[in-house]
């Protein structure tokens, strides 16, 4: 189709665009104005060429806020626009699917699931339905700012079986520094402060309980432990370290951030976690984008289909 034919839709588009900005008083509504209009743009725009076109607009609609969305089913989240875990739920409606669907196949009713470095808890809130109410998720996150997120959103799901563990995980009991990432990406936040500051100077520091993942677990008093999710910006061989116990008793599957540069700064390494993994009877089966899948040959195995 010839280009010129286009322009009368553009600027249609463009006058209702701004026509409807300019009369949007909340930021929060402008936030999911914006967003609805970049998911049904990129949906059922037929062309490569202007799929992108949002992305120009996005500064007619500043400022956007916060907004609370349905996510999907069960679960209502408060995202900010201008923090990437929450804008890519915002524009995509999920985030790291192929992740997710990994831990999905290992839960079922009755399930455990434990989330370590929950951030706002999109995989803990995903996790709480798919459990039911004889299930029992155990969210893990020691950010004192997004703990009271994560608790907003635990509320505004309805997700009962989320139980909030307000500390960070480490191989023993002790008082660690915890390094705030800036809003770009509040899920850079880490141990590290060099991890923390991949998108600017961390901006602002916490000391934090930190305990072994396996002392979480036995007060936690479950029987059962299906799926690990670990994803705490190169604290992740510490993390393990202090689950062995709850490797060894359940064989649960472990989903497992694996970035060898955030790995140093913590002295740490991917060998020696796919070492320490192997030691414990698991094995990588499957690689999502950073995040790497472990099953142990005891494993109660993904659930049937």
């Amino acid at each position: 189709m010839k280009k010129w034919i286009l322009v009368p839709f553009w600027l249609a588009v463009l006058a209702f665009v701004f026509g409807v900005s300019t009369r949007i008083a909340s930021p929060g509504a402008k936030t999911r104005f914006y967003v609805g209009l970049h998911r049904e743009w990129t949906a059922h725009w037929p062309w490569e060429q202007g799929k992108q076109f949002p992305v120009f607009l996005a500064r007619w609609f500043t400022p956007m806020a916060p907004a609370w969305v349905q996510v999907e089913p069960h679960v209502t989240m408060l995202l900010d626009p201008d923090d990437l875990v929450s804008k890519v739920i915002l524009i995509t409606g999920s985030w790291e699917p192929e992740s997710w669907h990994a831990i999905d196949r290992h839960l079922a009713p009755g399930a455990t699931f434990v989330d370590v470095g929950a951030h706002i808890g999109y995989y803990s809130l995903k996790a709480a339905p798919v459990v039911g109410a004889a299930g029992r998720v155990i969210a893990i996150e020691p950010n004192p700012q997004t703990v009271l997120k994560l608790r907003d959103n635990i509320r505004a799901s309805g997700a009962s079986v989320v139980a909030v563990e307000p500390v960070a995980c480490a191989d023993t009991e002790a008082t660690l520094d915890l390094f705030a990432a800036p809003r770009s990406n509040t899920g850079e936040t880490s141990l590290s402060r060099a991890n923390a500051s991949q998108e600017g100077p961390a901006v602002a520091s916490y000391r934090v309980r930190a305990r072994p993942l396996d002392d979480i677990v036995r007060e936690a008093g479950v029987s059962r432990v299906d799926a690990v999710k670990i994803d705490v910006e190169g604290a992740e061989f510490l993390v393990l370290k202090g689950g062995a116990q709850t490797l060894d008793r359940f064989h649960p599957m472990v989903l497992v951030e694996v970035v060898d540069h955030q790995l140093r700064q913590m002295g740490t390494s991917s060998a020696q976690i796919t070492a320490f993994m192997q030691a414990h009877g698991y094995s990588a089966q499957h690689v999502y984008g950073d995040n790497v899948e472990f099953d142990a040959a005891g494993g109660s195995g993904p659930k049937p289909n």
